[in-house]
C-alpha cells in the first residue's frame, strides 16, 4: 500500500475550523480586556501581539488536525476496503492485507478492533457464500430438469442450462451473458396457461402444478412437461420476491404410458375378435347337434380351429416379447448365414409360391456369432411379411453384408410392394400397430412380428431401420454387432 492516500478533507474541515475558534476566543479576549481592564485598541502593539498568536494558531491548529485526522487514516482504508470502494484511493493491489490489518494501539484502537472482526465476519461469509453459488450453479447445470427463476416483473433472473437449450434463441443467450436487460417471461412463453400459473403463484403464494405440451428449440414439434411453480419469500418479511419454475420432461413417459393404453386396447381387441368368433361358432354348432343337423359342421370346427389358431400364434408373440424383455439372455452359436436364410426361404416357400413371388439371396458376409433361434424369428418376421404385403409376381431380396470398415452385421430384407407412407415410419415397431387395419387382418399376423424383430435386434446389441416410399417398396435393414 502506498503512502499517498490522507484524510485531508477531514483534516483541512478540523484546522480551519480550529483557527475560526481559536482567532474568534482571542478577539473575544479583547473586547473582554478592553471593557473589563484598562487594554486598548489602540495599542500600538496590538498588530504585532494579533500576528503573533495568529503563527501560533495556524501552528497549533495543523498539529491538532493532523493528530485528530492521522489516526483517522487507518479506519478509513479499513472501512472502504470492506465496502469495496477502492477507487478514490492511491492502493497499491499488490500489497498484502497484513499491512493495513495489523494492530497499532492508538486513538481508535476499539474501532480499528471491530471493523477488523467485520472483516473476518464478511470474508468468511464471502468465502461460504462463493462456494455455495459455485455448487448451486454446478448443480443446476448437470441438471436435466430446465429451470428459471422470475421475479416480480415477469423478468428472468436466472436460468440453468438445460432451460436454455429447450426455451432460449442463441440471441437471448448472448444478451443474457452480456449482462444486458433482463429477458421477459412474455418473451420465451406465448402460452397463457403458464403465465397465468406463474402469475397465480406471486398472487396466491401456493405452489403450482400443470401437465403441458410445449415446443422447444429442440424438438418444435413440442414436448411434455409437468411444470411446478414455487413462490420465494423473504426471510424475515416473508414477502414474495420471485417465483422458481422447474419443467420435468416427461415425454418419454407420456409416449410409454400411450403405447401401454393402446397395448391394453389393441390387445383386447385382438383377443375379444377370435373369442367372440370361436363362442358364435361353438354356439352354433351346440345348436344343430341337438337338432341332428351335422352337414356345416366340418365348416364350424375349421373356423374354430382357425381362431384357436390365431389365438395360439397372438399368446406365443406376447409370451416371446415378455421374454426377451424380461431376460435378454442369449444362446449364442456359430451362424452361416447361407445356413439360416435357406432354411427360413424353404419354410416360406409354399406362401411365395402361392402369389408366384421370386425369393433372392445373396451372401457377402461369412459365419459370425448370435442367437440362432432369435435370428431365424428376425428373418421368418421380415421376409412372412413382405409375402403377405407385396402383390403377386413381386420380388424379395435378401442380402447378408458386413459394414464397411466394422464388424457390424447386416441384414437387408428388400421388396418391391406398395411401400408404406412416411407418417407410418416411426412407429412401424410399435406393438400391434398396423399401417392398414383392415387389411392386417385378413392377411393374417398378429401385430407382433416387427416388435419381436426390434427386441431380438436390440438384445443383440444392435438396432434396426426401415427405408420405403410408397409405390416403391420397403427395405428392413438390421445391424448387429458379431458377438464373439
Amino acid at each position: 500500500m502506498k503512502s499517498g492516500f490522507f484524510p485531508w478533507r477531514i483534516f483541512w474541515k478540523f484546522y480551519l475550523t480550529l483557527i475560526v475558534l481559536l482567532n474568534l476566543s482571542f478577539v473575544a479576549a479583547l473586547f473582554a480586556a478592553t471593557v473589563l481592564g484598562d487594554f486598548s485598541l489602540a495599542d500600538p502593539r496590538l498588530p504585532a501581539i494579533f500576528g503573533l498568536f495568529l503563527i501560533v494558531t495556524l501552528g497549533i491548529s495543523a498539529l491538532a488536525a493532523y493528530r485528530v485526522a492521522a489516526p483517522l487514516k487507518r479506519v478509513i482504508l479499513k472501512a472502504l476496503r470492506l465496502a469495496h470502494k477502492k477507487r478514490d484511493l492511491n492502493i497499491d493491489e499488490s500489497a498484502k492485507d497484513e499491512d493495513l490489518f495489523e494492530y497499532q494501539p492508538g486513538e481508535y484502537y476499539e474501532l480499528e478492533q471491530a471493523l477488523d472482526q467485520i472483516r473476518r465476519k464478511m470474508k468468511k461469509r464471502r468465502i461460504q457464500l462463493a462456494h455455495e453459488r459455485e455448487e448451486s450453479q454446478a448443480l443446476m447445470s448437470f441438471l436435466a430438469d430446465a429451470v428459471v427463476s422470475v421475479d416480480c416483473d415477469e423478468r428472468v433472473k436466472f436460468f440453468n442450462s438445460s432451460f436454455a437449450k429447450h426455451f432460449l434463441s442463441s440471441e437471448q443467450i448472448k444478451t443474457s451473458n452480456e449482462g444486458g436487460p433482463g429477458l421477459k417471461l412474455i418473451d420465451i412463453f406465448r402460452d397463457d396457461e403458464v403465465l397465468f400459473k406463474i402469475r397465480q403463484v406471486k398472487k396466491d403464494g401456493l405452489v403450482q402444478t400443470l401437465q403441458k405440451r410445449l415446443s422447444t428449440k429442440i424438438d418444435p414439434t413440442g414436448r411434455y412437461f409437468s411444470i411446478i411453480i414455487t413462490p420465494l419469500r423473504e426471510e424475515k418479511t416473508r414477502e414474495i420476491y420471485a417465483s422458481l419454475v422447474l419443467f420435468h420432461d416427461i415425454t418419454e413417459y407420456h409416449l410409454a404410458e400411450q403405447i401401454r393404453v393402446e397395448f391394453v386396447e389393441n390387445a383386447s381387441h385382438e383377443l375379444r375378435t377370435p373369442l367372440t368368433s370361436i363362442k358364435g361358432f361353438v354356439t352354433t354348432a351346440l345348436d344343430d347337434a341337438q337338432a341332428g343337423r351335422f352337414d356345416l359342421m366340418s365348416s364350424f370346427l375349421k373356423t374354430i380351429s382357425k381362431n384357436v389358431d390365431r389365438l395360439s400364434v397372438l399368446v406365443n408373440d406376447l409370451l416371446t416379447i415378455s421374454s426377451l424383455e424380461s431376460s435378454g439372455v442369449l444362446n449364442l452359436e456359430n451362424i452361416e448365414p447361407q445356413e439360416i436364410t435357406e432354411e427360413v426361404m424353404e419354410r416360406l416357400s409354399p406362401l411365395a409360391s402361392n402369389k408366384d413371388i421370386m425369393m433372392k439371396a445373396t451372401y457377402n458376409r461369412g459365419a459370425f456369432r448370435g442367437d440362432y433361434r432369435l435370428l431365424d424369428q428376425v428373418l421368418t418376421n421380415l421376409v412372412g411379411n413382405a409375402i403377405k404385403y407385396i402383390p403377386t409376381g413381386g420380388r424379395i431380396e435378401i442380402l447378408w453384408s458386413t459394414d464397411p470398415g466394422t464388424d457390424i452385421v447386416r441384414l437387408t430384407v428388400k421388396d418391391n410392394g406398395p411401400g408404406i407412407a412416411e407418417e407410418h415410419l416411426h412407429r412401424l415397431f410399435e406393438r400391434f400397430y398396423r399401417v392398414d387395419k383392415a387389411r392386417s387382418r385378413d392377411v393374417g399376423g398378429t401385430g407382433l412380428g416387427l416388435a419381436i424383430v426390434k427386441h431380438v435386434v436390440q438384445s443383440h446389441g444392435g438396432q434396426i431401420s426401415v427405408r420405403s416410399e410408397l409405390g416403391r417398396g420397403s427395405e428392413f435393414i438390421a445391424h448387429f454387432p458379431d458377438r464373439l
